[in-house]
This record gives structure tokens, C-alpha cells and sequence, in this order.
């Protein structure tokens, strides 16, 4: 998976299997790379970094910290980051710092999560989902959930 580390902008190849096992650090400066599991709050400049530099899905949760519903999605979000983060690239756009980004994304409501594959959408999703309900809308969308 892409990390971003938020000290040095440097964009990182991590392995699955060591985000799993500990803390990931940085190539270039040694500092901690910030995952919850397998989510990693961007700024546009990672977003769009990640974006040119990978290959894999990428599923972005658009919120904000004075939205209830964002609030409670979030942990739902990362649950399901556990399960798939071996073949999706998780991550949360924050659209109070991220206002351009949000609006050249076309956002215009939130929560909203966004699937991407090769720089483009290939579809979204308004509101709170639960559990099963993302892992359906992830299986509709590309067979990963056996």
C-alpha cells in the first residue's frame, strides 16, 4: 500500500504484512507513518500523489468532524479496512481542509465514499453505511469478497 507521511511529504511502498505487524516508518525520514488499521487521513497533496503512483483500488471516505452521521461511519469504514486493505488503498479526505479537493471531486454531500481505480471514479456512494452494506456496495462493484 501507498502511506504518505505527514513530516516530510515523502510517498512510501509499504507491505500489507508490515502495516499489519507494527507502525510503518517513513523512507526518507524515519518518522511514523499515521494509519488507523489500514485508513490514512490525506491532504490533497498525498490524495493526488497516491492517486498518480498507484496501480490498486482507492477508497476514499469524504467527512468532516462536525457531521454525526460521518462520525458514525467512521469506525465502519476502518472495520472493513482490516478485511481489505491487502487489495484496497483506504483513505480519509477530510473536506473542511480539503475544500478544493472535495469540490473537484464533485462532492457535494457527506459522508461520501468514493471508489477509484487508475485516477478515475468508478463509482460513489452518499451516507452512513453499516458493515454489510459497504462490503455489498465493494462486492457490486469488483468481485473481492469471496
Amino acid at each position: 500500500m501507498l502511506c504518505y507521511c505527514h513530516s516530510c511529504s515523502a510517498l512510501n511502498r509499504v507491505p500489507f504484512e508490515k502495516v499489519k505487524e507494527k507502525t510503518p516508518l517513513c523512507g526518507k525520514c524515519q518518522g511514523q507513518i499515521q494509519l488507523h488499521d489500514f485508513v490514512q487521513e490525506v491532504p490533497t497533496e498525498a490524495f493526488d500523489k497516491i492517486l498518480r503512483n498507484s496501480n490498486d483500488y482507492i477508497l476514499v471516505d469524504f467527512w468532516a468532524s462536525w457531521c454525526g452521521p460521518c462520525q458514525q461511519y467512521g469506525p465502519t469504514f476502518q472495520m472493513v479496512s482490516k478485511e481489505f486493505g491487502d487489495r484496497v488503498q483506504f483513505l480519509k479526505v477530510n473536506t473542511e481542509t480539503e475544500v478544493e479537493l472535495a469540490s473537484r471531486l464533485g462532492i457535494r454531500g457527506i459522508p461520501n465514499t468514493v471508489l477509484i481505480k487508475d485516477s478515475k471514479i468508478v463509482d460513489s456512494i452518499s451516507g452512513a453505511l453499516n458493515y454489510d452494506q459497504l462490503r455489498q456496495w465493494l462486492s457490486s462493484k469488483f468481485k473481492i469478497i469471496s
